[in-house]
């Protein structure tokens, strides 16, 4: 890929007491592809006193 730099927008957020939701739309430019886009939904679970990722998808657009 060489060189990239990544772009978040349309961030959103979700909270319980117990799992943070988090849904992302991402721009990749890369020196060899070119532009890549998607978004990605990452779940986190409460674990005693931190978080750990349960759930962690990428998709294309």
């Amino acid at each position: 890929m060489g060189r990239t730099k990544t772009e978040f927008t349309e961030e959103k957020y979700q909270m319980t007491d117990d799992y943070i939701i988090v849904n992302v739309e991402y721009r990749t430019t890369t020196e060899k592809m070119g532009t890549l886009r998607g978004r990605f939904t990452q779940i986190w679970k409460k674990v005693e006193d931190s978080y750990v990722i349960i759930y962690d998808i990428f998709r294309e657009i």
